[in-house]
């Protein structure tokens, strides 16, 4: 066996580190631009964060009950982060939709950025308790927390936060962290469909994060979890779009295909 021999790097050599030595879950790449290297150390860092905060919820509520309905109140630490990650991923898509140069792609990111707003303002009932303003009668008498808003409507027995941001957002929330990578990968055509738009699509360590986290977070027995929930995620949806799988994974196809 012929032996091998090592040196020590100069300081200096340290800025030519490649992602993938600042994190084993980045892949190698080539002269990998900086503004990608920067969203993949945010990434990281940001999931821990959430992670942190999805772990001191769940632990709150075996250990101590009244700090953990104050950690996830109406107004609370938790409901307003949630509205930070989901402003922020409105902004960050706006950003890309005004710097497309196609135009699916830039219709898709307005109309992201338009949801994510919509998320944000339903989040703090559009700032009705920041503001002071009072809640419209008509809309009181059909508003079961008598709050500015549209989830919390009940109308002819039907309650939309329920049905709409219960059921419908959830069925779709699976199916883009577990379906959608699963296709992205096997089947060109969905490839060449989500390419045309630009959707981005998670990596397989945020949709396992992201499960993990949901699953989790259905331990707790009681109390606002769905709060809780929602951070969870706007945090990994905010954290797809940040840095997603596609990102990646057509940068080593070029790459591969210069080689």
């Amino acid at each position: 066996m012929q032996a091998q021999h090592y040196k020590l790097l100069p300081m200096g050599s340290m800025k030519k580190l490649s992602t993938h030595d600042l994190h084993p879950s980045l892949p190698k790449v080539r002269n990998v631009d900086s503004s990608i290297a920067s969203a993949a150390l945010l990434n990281i860092v940001l999931c821990m964060f959430s992670c942190a905060h999805i772990l001191a919820g769940i632990m709150l509520s075996f250990l101590n009950t009244d700090l953990y309905y104050t950690y996830l109140k109406e107004d609370g630490y938790i409901e307003y982060f949630t509205a930070v990650f989901l402003i922020i991923l409105s902004a960050f898509c706006f950003y890309k939709a005004l710097f497309s140069g196609r135009k699916l792609p830039m219709l898709f990111f307005y109309a992201a950025a338009f949801i994510f707003f919509l998320g944000f303002g339903e989040e703090i009932s559009w700032g009705q308790r920041i503001f002071g303003f009072a809640t419209p009668d008509d809309l009181e008498k059909i508003n079961a927390q008598k709050e500015f808003n549209l989830h919390n409507i009940h109308l002819n027995g039907v309650n939309l936060n329920k049905v709409i941001f219960g059921k419908v957002l959830y069925t779709f929330v699976f199916i883009y962290f577990l379906g959608f990578p699963l296709l992205y990968r096997r089947k060109n055509w969905f490839r060449q469909l989500v390419d045309k738009i630009d959707l981005p699509i998670p990596t397989t360590t945020q949709s396992l994060i992201y499960f993990l986290s949901f699953f989790s977070i259905l331990l707790i027995r009681e109390g606002e979890k769905w709060e809780l929930q929602e951070f969870a995620l706007a945090s990994f949806v905010f954290f797809s779009f940040l840095l997603p799988s596609n990102t990646w994974l057509n940068r080593n196809t070029a790459y591969s295909a210069e080689a």
